[in-house]
């Protein structure tokens, strides 16, 4: 239980009975969103997946899930775990790259990312909150077009929920944020690299040794960024 104390930020709740509690806590998107004192006031535990067996959920809680494992079956047992303790809300914060494994198995990330994120959306209490890339500042994205979130936006949805209308169970929060290159040759890569992805198909992993060339480069658009980025930006802009 020394974990658990050490994860428990604050006792401060919204709304009668509520708590917010965060299921991650070693999550990189939640230790940036924990430096911000609004959420570490609202927030009442941060909690890890060795912390689950002896926590205690009630009936009023409102889980933020920021927790990710790559196995598919971890993902499945943990939130199914979360349906069973019966509490208010199980929010689950997913990746705006989901689009690309609707058309692709490709990619290990948004695979596993969208069928953690189906099984919330079929939960009665499940909501699920899809986000572009995370940043503090924008010179943290990648260079061209990327959808994006910030971290204060973020912060400020968690403080203030705003879910659509008729019990609507998704929101899309991001926008297109456009990053300029770093030099002329860095543009001619991303236009030569968007043509030969897109000739790809349905199999853009041939790109893989590609792939980590741009990595070695520092150059971070490439593989399922890059095509995660370019279905959402004609729809966000």
């Amino acid at each position: 239980m020394t974990e658990l104390k050490q994860a428990s930020l604050s006792t401060a709740n919204t709304g009668v009975g509520r708590r917010d509690i965060v299921l991650g806590c070693n999550s990189a998107v939640w230790r940036r969103l924990s430096a911000d004192a609004r959420i570490a006031k609202r927030v009442a535990h941060a909690i890890g997946h060795r912390d689950m067996a002896a926590f205690e959920f009630t009936e009023n809680d409102c889980l933020w899930v920021f927790s990710y494992s790559r196995r598919e079956d971890e993902n499945s047992a943990l939130l199914m775990r979360l349906r069973e303790a019966g509490v208010a809300e199980i929010i689950y914060l997913s990746s705006s790259s989901t689009c690309v494994a609707a058309k692709t198995s490709c990619y290990e990330y948004p695979r596993v990312k969208r069928q953690a994120d189906l099984l919330v959306e079929e939960m009665p209490n499940g909501k699920v909150l899809t986000v572009g890339l995370i940043y503090g500042v924008e010179k943290d994205l990648p260079a061209g077009e990327n959808a994006a979130t910030s971290v204060r936006e973020l912060a400020d949805f968690m403080l203030t929920p705003d879910w659509p209308a008729g019990n609507g169970n998704r929101k899309n929060l991001l926008h297109a944020v456009k990053r300029p290159f770093g030099n002329r040759c860095e543009e001619i890569l991303y236009r030569g690299y968007g043509a030969a992805i897109m000739a790809t198909g349905r199999y853009p992993c041939l790109l893989r040794p590609f792939d980590l060339i741009l990595r070695s480069l520092g150059m971070r658009w490439y593989g399922y960024v890059y095509l995660s980025n370019r279905a959402w930006i004609s729809t966000i802009s």
